[in-house]
């Protein structure tokens, strides 16, 4: 019997979460892979055509025309943005690929009529040293105030903070073992004497908590639950309704999710735009701060391979892009800021005016 495009997605999103590919990618794929099945109403993969993908993005009811969505509350949604166009263009790329390799399909042409879309290149808020420690006083409460303040001395991505164990902190040696997801590499950080002293007081408060002592094994920072309505009564003298909430319940079994709402919450209480932002935001800003702290001093080049190294990168042109650099940039402002131009090149000759053509 034929196997149906459902039946590959299935199979195709179990193996790569065995294989523990980032969450964020899982996340692109969970939402993207159902929908467009749906969409297609389930062909048979022998049935799949180049043409009903293109449908997907394009036809009527695409991700490019108005489009229906699981989101609560958001049931219809506008076309999707370039960026977003050539992510999921790029993630059925890779499981049109996986589904030849396996023996779902003998072609490779699915996305011949789905050209990548050209995308505005958005300059990303990079807020400064200043605004970076005002958002630790904003946090909602100290587990974010500690993940705020790694991810400001680190500039380490989110899925590499939530994997941090307490057994990674080294206050002795002043080291943050870390395993880059990326990279699937690992790296025993620079613990600063601000992060120190951040996550001294969290984990205090973190086995008060608990009510026992913290082990090597406890995610540093934990899930939790609870916060929920239990009951409620009117106030007599407001005449107002009060809730009153079950308390947290922590888990430190398992990581702390949703990460993105915990720098959103402090961006938003210094009125600083909060779309799109998330730990990359504090990422970016960090190393951004660095190279400039350094490049006067050090040069632009060695300036760059430090903070290459801080953000993990394998090459120099990637860490540029990261931060909106480009040496090319550079030499163009140190040879043209404040500096003659034209008439630098024009000699201190006599120069013979040209006559207008008669």
């Amino acid at each position: 019997m034929t196997a149906t495009l459902r039946t590959a997605v299935d199979e195709y999103l179990s193996i790569r979460e065995r294989a523990g590919k980032a969450d964020n990618t899982m996340r692109v794929d969970r939402t993207l892979l159902p929908r467009f099945v749906e969409h297609l109403k389930d062909p048979a993969f022998d049935q799949l055509t180049a043409q009903q993908v293109r449908d997907f993005f394009y036809g009527p009811g695409g991700i490019m025309d108005q489009h229906t969505t699981r989101i609560k509350g958001q049931p219809v949604r506008e076309a999707v943005s370039p960026g977003t166009h050539n992510q999921y263009r790029s993630r059925l790329r890779v499981f049109f690929a996986y589904c030849k390799n396996n023996g779902y399909t003998h072609l490779d042409n699915y996305l011949s009529s789905v050209e990548p879309l050209p995308e505005v290149k958005k300059s990303r808020m990079q807020p400064a040293p200043s605004i970076l420690l005002q958002l630790l006083d904003l946090a909602e409460c100290s587990m974010h105030r500690a993940y705020l303040a790694t991810a400001i001395n680190t500039a380490c991505r989110a899925s590499e903070i939530t994997s941090m164990k307490v057994g990674d902190v080294d206050f002795a040696r002043s080291e943050l073992f870390v395993t880059v997801i990326k990279t699937r590499e690992e790296d025993e950080m620079p613990l600063t004497a601000d992060l120190a002293r951040e996550l001294r007081a969290w984990l205090t408060e973190y086995a008060g908590m608990l009510g026992r002592p913290l082990r090597a094994d406890d995610h540093l920072f934990p899930a939790r639950s609870g916060n929920q309505i239990a009951t409620h009564y009117l106030d007599e003298q407001t005449g107002r309704r009060v809730y009153v909430r079950t308390p947290f319940v922590w888990h430190p079994d398992r990581p702390v999710e949703r990460t993105e709402k915990i720098v959103k919450g402090a961006l938003a209480k210094l009125g600083l735009p909060t779309r799109y932002e998330g730990t990359h935001t504090l990422r970016r800003a960090v190393a951004r701060a660095y190279f400039d702290s350094m490049s006067s001093e050090l040069g632009y080049d060695a300036a760059l391979r430090t903070v290459s190294a801080l953000l993990h990168h394998s090459n120099m042109a990637t860490t540029e892009r990261y931060l909106g650099l480009s040496s090319e940039k550079k030499r163009r402002d140190q040879t043209l800021k404040g500096r003659p131009f034209l008439t630098a090149m024009v000699s201190n000759e006599n120069v013979v005016p040209l006559r207008r053509a008669q």
